[in-house]
């Protein structure tokens, strides 16, 4: 009956706006497309051009020849490493800095709120940051990729709004029972804010995939690139020499620089476009939080 009453104007809208998202969506998704049929075409055949959506000339010598290299397989465990320990890592010291100034009779509550607010007004700039880490003995060290970014300011005021949204009572009640502040927060206030806590993982998680500027300023080895600052030197031509020389071992090559950096391009990003389906839910309602006022 709804769909009775409704008017040519609202079905004419309704037309006009699927056919734009539709073309929104077309216009987002189709590099990657390009990119992938290009990552599974034969490169030599790739450069005659007019590959727009499906290979010509199916071949799977691109993603022989990357993954026969040995440091695609070191940059992805550092790549792996980072992203985990370091989502990790953020995760518990944002939201215990979170609930901790949540409390209004926190001690210099007013100095900790400051900490974090003023840093996301004033940056730092790269030398005072490169000295600072060249101080703790970072450079050229793993960790320089995942102790630097334990605290983000923008998720703790995001898991700040989440746990002040919460009924005080329940706090409340739970102290009236003998409930340490531990306790507290690990069987009542977690388990209520899993969404923000979900979003800033999947935040944290992928700024750490995607990076690659800390991979090329705090390190000279190469053994300690993520996988970004690889593909970085591998888009660049840098290190496309030692990709091709392995690639021409290969039985009926026919393999090119750029086929070589769509398959590197390819494989970068498909991790990303497992996982974010699976968080999506989440993230959304974890971006909310905050934005509605009852």
């Amino acid at each position: 009956m709804d769909k009775m009453k409704r008017s040519a104007g609202e079905r004419a809208f309704d037309i006009i706006n699927l056919v734009l998202l539709c073309l929104f969506a077309f216009v987002c998704l189709y590099p990657f497309i390009y990119i992938l049929a290009l990552s599974f075409n034969d490169g030599v055949d790739a450069m005659k051009g007019g590959i727009y959506f499906f290979p010509r000339k199916f071949t799977i010598d691109n993603y022989q020849t990357i993954f026969k290299d040995k440091r695609l397989i070191n940059s992805l465990g550092v790549t792996v490493f980072r992203t985990v320990a370091g989502t990790v890592l953020g995760v518990i010291c944002n939201t215990l800095y979170a609930y901790a100034i949540s409390k209004t009779d926190l001690p210099y509550r007013k100095v900790l709120n400051w900490l974090i607010v003023i840093p996301m007004y004033f940056g730092s700039s790269l030398i005072p940051y490169y000295i600072i880490c060249q101080h703790l003995n970072l450079i050229n060290n793993i960790w320089v990729y995942i102790i630097p970014w334990a605290v983000t300011p923008f998720h703790i005021m995001l898991l700040r709004i989440a746990i002040k949204e919460l009924p005080p009572s329940l706090e409340e009640s739970a102290e009236l029972d003998g409930a340490s502040y531990p306790m507290i927060f690990t069987r009542i206030i977690l388990p209520l804010i899993v969404p923000a806590i979900a979003t800033v993982a999947l935040l944290s998680g992928l700024f750490h995939w995607n990076d690659w500027f800390d991979g090329t300023v705090m390190t000279n080895k190469s053994t300690l690139w993520p996988l970004q600052t690889l593909l970085l030197n591998i888009i660049q031509g840098a290190d496309m020499s030692s990709f091709m020389k392995t690639g021409h071992t290969l039985r009926k090559v026919s393999i090119t620089t750029e086929s070589v950096k769509m398959a590197m391009l390819v494989f970068t990003v498909l991790p990303i476009f497992m996982i974010y389906p699976f968080a999506q839910k989440y993230f959304i309602r974890g971006m909310m939080v905050g934005s509605v006022k009852e």
